[in-house]
């Protein structure tokens, strides 16, 4: 997944998070519909513009929609997740088991 794609999936997911249509986030940004599905689909990254009218829009950091650690593939995830676990502390890592155990 190139970068423009992962742009895209994480707006859409936030978008999703909202409940809102593609429709509704371009009219509160000010573009054509069109242009939301290519910017989603990973086809055109939007103009700096746009890019901080869909983060403020979504509540979010247009930093925030650049990280998509979330789409690594499980062997990077995995040991992402291991070397934060190496840093709990012993409390942090009691919290982290009890959350993991209920899953």
């Amino acid at each position: 997944m190139d970068t423009k794609q992962r742009l895209g999936a994480k707006i859409r997911e936030l978008r999703k998070r909202k409940k809102w249509t593609q429709e509704k986030l371009s009219e509160m940004i000010d573009i054509n519909p069109r242009q939301m599905v290519r910017i989603e689909m990973g086809q055109n990254l939007p103009t700096i513009e746009n890019l901080e009218n869909i983060a403020k829009n979504l509540g979010v950091s247009i930093s925030d929609l650049f990280n998509n650690d979330c789409f690594d593939d499980n062997n990077s995830l995995k040991k992402k997740i291991n070397s934060k676990i190496e840093s709990l502390d012993d409390k942090s890592l009691r919290f982290l088991y009890s959350v993991v155990i209920n899953l």
